[in-house]
């Protein structure tokens, strides 16, 4: 879908006190009833002919008086109707007043409220961190992307209010987020004001995130897999590692994440946080779920050289029962696929550089080596095949509830010595990692109160 950005008239509000009386009695009612609506009702019904009959009230007197669509309430913040239907109308059944109000003014998404900082303030930014309303995102990106385009937008994207209601509430599905941007690819690009990017926000929140849909949107911006969060300096698999052992709910999503993560971004096993922690630290004080057990054998198998490292507070993975009996068995695993490939080498190459002698020495070596690195690889392929079995009793053996202890090592400043050759190691890819603050904008660039 197009993203071009489409240049609106800016609309001016109206200030309540220029009204005539009439129409100020009927925007005051308005308001009234919002916040009037019965949420403690006794029945879900009556909430939503309450919400319902309030739709119709409001379409109809928008509609017979156009102007109250660009009201704002003088007294109260400056609100608009959109921002009390916003804010007060909590549920779905609200939607289509909210969508008429933004129909017939879609201006006044960005209007401020007067107490507002730079942190948001408007409309946009309420429905963005609305648990309900937050799923006309990606109606709003497809019908006004230059909204999102605005520089209060560009400071503070919604996007990120968006995915943390996302990333905190179990209900909420994939699509209306694949939607949002797929109408606003410009999203995968932006930065929160802390430094965050959408591929970090999305992951290790209490909403495990969707398989598909991250790889949707890996697939969508390649690069985003790159970029560190900048509050704690942590990679996107620090992140989706981080959510696995803090949620014991946490199913395989995050481990197909991390399994994806690891084929597209092998690098990324290997870089280190602010504390040097690898991604398998944080993950070691939970090898009792199956699914953590999952991850951190795939992390092992990427970077086998990381079972004997420490990091500055977290213990090195040999010193943990689960990976002391696990790791025996991947390295096997990966000196079985060596032997596998070196015979595999063997049986191809041999008959290659034979084929052309008449030596009946050689042919015979020959004849006989090929004879036996084949009997040989189908014994490796059996001893192969039987290893994920062991793993699963390992991972059997261990698994039960969640046990407090601490992952933490002692540390102190000594340390700092051994930890200097991590730090000198990892300024080679220091670009790849960094924020380009040039995406910022100047503060000399005045948002305005509307």
């Amino acid at each position: 879908m197009s993203n071009t950005t489409t240049i609106v008239e800016t609309v001016t509000p109206v200030p309540n006190t220029e009204l005539d009386e009439a129409t100020n009695s009927i925007f005051h009612e308005l308001f009234d009833a919002a916040y009037e609506i019965p949420w403690y009702a006794d029945t879900e019904a009556e909430i939503k002919g309450a919400c319902e009959a309030l739709n119709e009230r409001i379409i109809q007197a928008v509609t017979d008086h156009p102007v109250l669509a660009r009201v704002v309430h003088k007294q109260l913040l400056n609100w608009s109707l959109l921002f009390v239907a916003c804010e007060k109308l909590h549920r779905e059944w609200s939607h289509p007043a909210i969508k008429f109000l933004i129909e017939k003014n879609p201006y006044a998404l960005l209007w401020r409220r007067r107490d507002a900082d730079d942190g948001g303030g408007t409309p946009i930014h309420a429905i963005a961190d609305h648990s309900c309303h937050c799923q006309l995102m990606g109606w709003i990106a497809e019908t006004y992307p230059w909204v999102l385009d605005h520089r209060i937008c560009r400071r503070h994207p919604p996007t990120f209010d968006f995915l943390d209601r996302y990333s905190r509430n179990s209900n909420f599905p994939a699509s209306p987020v694949r939607r949002f941007f797929q109408a606003y690819p410009k999203a995968f690009s932006q930065k929160s004001i802390l430094g965050d990017t959408p591929f970090c926000a999305i992951l290790g929140g209490y909403n495990e995130c969707d398989a598909d849909l991250f790889k949707w949107m890996a697939e969508e911006y390649p690069k985003g897999l790159k970029l560190r969060s900048r509050m704690g300096n942590m990679s996107v698999l620090e992140h989706a590692c981080a959510g696995l052992s803090g949620f014991e709910h946490y199913g395989n999503d995050t481990t197909e994440i991390i399994k994806y993560l690891i084929k597209k971004c092998p690098k990324l096993v290997r870089k280190r946080g602010g504390t040097k922690a690898l991604p398998i630290h944080g993950l070691l004080n939970r090898c009792n779920r199956r699914v953590v057990q999952n991850a951190v054998i795939l992390l092992l198998k990427a970077y086998p050289e990381s079972y004997s490292m420490h990091a500055r507070f977290y213990k090195a993975p040999s010193t943990f029962p689960f990976t002391q009996r696990i790791m025996p068995l991947i390295n096997r695993e990966i000196e079985l696929k060596e032997s596998i490939s070196m015979m595999t080498d063997v049986s191809t190459q041999l008959p290659k550089a034979t084929s052309n002698s008449k030596d009946p020495l050689l042919l015979g070596v020959s004849n006989v080596l090929d004879s036996w690195s084949k009997d040989r690889l189908k014994t490796i392929e059996v001893e192969l095949q039987g290893l994920p079995a062991q793993m699963a009793a390992v991972q059997k053996e261990f698994e039960g509830p969640d046990v407090e202890e601490s992952d933490m090592e002692d540390w102190d400043e000594d340390d700092d010595g051994e930890n200097s050759e991590w730090d000198d190691n990892d300024e080679g890819d220091e670009s790849e990692d960094s924020f380009d603050d040039s995406d910022h904008y100047s503060d000399e660039e005045s948002d305005g109160d509307y």
